[in-house]
C-alpha cells in the first residue's frame, strides 16, 4: 500500500491553526514540503504520540472530576444533623477548651465555665454557640481547627431544627 504525502496538503497548510504541530520537525517556510520530507504512516503516530496523547492524560482527570462534581451535583443534601454529627463536631472544634480537662495548653478550666463534651450541654448552650460560632464566626478560636461553613451550617441546622435548641 502507497501513501501519498501530498494527500493531506490542506491538513499541513493550516500552520497557523495549529503552529505546535509543525514544530515536531516539519519545514515551517512551505507546509506541504514538509509532509514530503516523511510518509503519513511515520508521521501522524509521532504526532499522536506527542500530542494528542499528552492532551488526553491531562484532560482525563478533568472529565472524571467533572461526572464526579456532576453527579454529586444530583444528590439531594443531608437530612438534618443528627445529636452524634453535632457531638463529632463539638469533639473536634470545640472540646478541647470546652471540657472539664481543656486538652489545649492555653486553658486550665473551660472558658467561661461553658462545657460542652456532651449533647445535654451543647443544647444548654445553644444560643451561645449559634451567636459565637455560627452569626458572629468568633469560635473556634481564631478558626485553630479549622472548621468549615458547611460545619458551621450543621450546627446552626441542629439548633434551630429542635425547639428544646432553639436560641431565645
Amino acid at each position: 500500500m502507497t501513501f501519498r504525502p501530498f494527500s493531506l496538503c490542506a491538513f499541513a497548510v493550516r500552520q497557523a491553526e495549529a503552529p505546535g504541530f509543525f514544530k515536531a520537525g516539519f519545514d515551517q517556510s512551505e507546509p506541504c514540503v514538509g509532509w514530503a520530507k516523511r510518509s503519513v504512516p511515520t508521521v501522524l503516530p509521532q504526532w499522536w504520540a506527542r500530542f494528542a496523547l499528552p492532551t488526553l492524560r491531562c484532560l482525563m482527570p478533568l472529565a472524571i472530576a467533572a461526572t464526579v462534581s456532576t453527579a454529586a451535583l444530583g444528590q439531594t443534601p443531608p437530612g438534618p444533623p443528627t445529636d452524634a454529627e453535632i457531638l463529632a463536631l463539638m469533639k473536634t472544634h470545640c472540646v478541647p477548651c470546652h471540657a472539664a480537662e481543656p486538652a489545649h495548653e492555653a486553658f486550665a478550666k473551660a472558658p467561661a465555665g461553658i462545657m460542652l463534651e456532651t449533647i445535654a450541654q451543647i443544647a444548654g448552650h445553644a444560643a451561645k454557640i449559634m451567636t459565637q460560632v455560627v452569626v458572629e464566626r468568633a469560635m473556634p478560636l481564631g478558626n485553630q481547627t479549622g472548621m468549615t461553613d458547611q460545619e458551621r451550617d450543621r450546627i446552626a441546622a441542629w439548633i434551630e431544627g429542635r425547639p428544646d435548641r432553639r436560641p431565645q
